[in-house]
């Protein structure tokens, strides 16, 4: 075996080594030597014994250890990062399997209020409501047209009840301005009576609901360059205490100064941040003309109004007017 890691010559020396290392024996003592017949002769004394000295035994060579080189070390792979799935989206509940019957009775209201709204809107600005309609004749009239059906009045008799009707309106109008228009004086003086309440010049009255900071609209040198639009929250109510109109929830509405003149006075009087409450005369208003069904002739105003902010306006889509203008939504709700 060492022959195979070692050349010989080296196992001999190494031998030799270990022998010259190792302490000799001491002699063993003679034997004594039996009488011989004869003379005796000289009997030479026994050579030592070489000492029984074991044979070292061969030193098997460890094997060559290899050099301690340090393992670099393995970075054990990072675990893929699981990748950001996004959460399931909710499942859209499966729509409800309605019978025929009740899809056409629920879609044939659906329908009625689209066109009850858009018939409120239209008419209600001449001062024509629900009062005023027969809902039997109506619906007939309505089907009639809707199938295509021949009229069962002639045209004279429909174009003389138009007639009639309008002049009703008209007289109507008449009484309610006159009435508007006393009603509105009386509340005025009333109002501006209080404490709380400023009166300008103008006859515009406010009440100061939060002050605001000390920033306001500067008018500019030139008017024509005014393009400033005033980023407001606001809710209209009649003397009456029902609301006509009122800005949606959230994020303040745009408005530029083309508006009505109590409303306009106030934007370029009030300072950013403060919250006042306004009443317009109807002289600052609308006037004498109807502006919707709650809305009439002569009507004082009255307005909770916060600004915002003032800001640079964009520029006008096809030159209307990019802001909601306060006059009425239907059913005073708020707008969308």
């Amino acid at each position: 075996m060492i022959r195979k890691f070692i050349p010989g010559t080296l196992v001999l020396s190494l031998v030799a080594i270990a022998y010259a290392q190792t302490p000799a024996a001491k002699p063993a003592k003679p034997r004594a030597a039996k009488p011989a017949a004869t003379a005796p002769a000289k009997t030479p004394a026994a050579k030592p014994e070489k000492p029984e000295t074991a044979a070292p035994a061969a030193e098997t060579p460890a094997k060559p250890e290899k050099p301690e080189t340090a393992t670099p070390a393995v970075e054990a792979p990072a675990k893929p990062e699981k990748p950001e799935t996004a959460a399931p989206a909710a499942e859209t509940p499966a729509k409800p399997q309605l019978e025929p019957a009740v899809i056409k009775a629920d879609s044939s209201y659906a329908l009625g209020l689209r066109m009850g709204s858009t018939f409120s809107q239209q008419f209600g600005r001449f001062g024509l409501g629900a009062g005023d309609i027969n809902p039997e004749n109506f619906i007939k009239g309505f089907m009639t047209a809707v199938k295509g059906d021949k009229s069962e009045v002639g045209d004279d008799k429909l174009q003389a009840a138009m007639q009639a009707l309008g002049d009703l309106l008209q007289a109507r109008e008449k009484e309610a301005a006159t009435a508007n228009l006393e009603a509105g004086k009386k509340f005025l003086e009333d109002n501006g009576k209080r404490k709380e309440v400023t009166t300008t010049k103008s006859g515009l009255q406010y009440e100061v609901l939060a002050k605001g900071g000390a920033e306001k609209y500067v008018a500019p040198k030139e008017a024509d360059k005014d393009n400033k639009q005033f980023m407001v929250h606001y809710k209209g109510t009649l003397i009456s205490g029902k609301q006509f109109d009122a800005s949606p929830e959230g994020d303040p509405v745009p408005m530029t100064l083309q508006v009505v003149e109590g409303f306009k006075e106030a934007l370029t009087t009030m300072p950013i941040g403060a919250k006042w409450k306004l009443f317009l005369p109807s002289n600052l208003a609308y006037g004498p003309e109807r502006r919707s069904a709650d809305i009439g002739p002569n009507s004082v105003l009255i307005f909770e109004l916060e600004l915002v902010k003032i800001q640079d306006a964009p520029a006008a889509p096809d030159g209307g007017m990019p802001f909601p203008m306060p006059q009425g939504a239907p059913g005073g709700q708020p707008r969308q």
